[in-house]
């Protein structure tokens, strides 16, 4: 893993930009909402005849990432069809045992027919000195595949 500590600055305002987004969506609950969500509503089963035949359930990670507004405002556009080939998503918590910091690492698993980048593998994690103060970040290095980086604008020629 690669360390990327000029997106230490980033990450920190990224983070502060959520804690902010978080704080409009969490409202404290009233008796009016209470008994609100209390009433009977009337159900209907889901439709998952697409799923039959089918080992585990297709697009789950992308799907769900979609139904949350905090994950999903920041995938932009052209990252969608990346993230449709995301598998399998895991975090872990541990410490370092010399620093006695926080680490946190998110891997994400992307289908081995991924046809934008490799490693499958991406991984990130994140080291903290304090709950609020990050030491330094590490990633897997992104191998785009010829013309499918979605930072690079593709200029037509004449």
């Amino acid at each position: 893993m690669v360390e990327f500590p000029e997106l230490i600055p980033k990450f920190d305002e990224a983070h502060q930009e959520l804690e902010k987004k978080v704080a409009a969506i969490v409202k404290p609950e009233t008796e009016a909402e209470d008994k609100e969500e209390n009433k009977e509503e009337e159900k209907f089963p889901t439709d998952v005849s697409y799923l039959k035949g089918k080992k585990g359930v297709p697009d789950f990670w992308v799907r769900a990432m979609k139904a949350n507004r905090l994950i999903w405002d920041q995938v932009k556009e052209k990252d969608e069809p990346i993230m449709e080939h995301l598998q399998h998503v895991e975090t872990i918590a541990s410490e370092d045992d010399a620093s006695k910091n926080s680490i946190y690492t998110l891997k994400m698993y992307f289908a081995k027919d991924n046809d934008f980048f490799t490693p499958e593998v991406l991984e990130v994690s994140l080291e903290y000195e304090s709950e609020d103060q990050v030491k330094s970040i590490k990633a897997t290095t992104i191998e785009w595949l010829e013309g499918k980086d979605p930072t690079k604008k593709k200029i037509k020629k004449k």
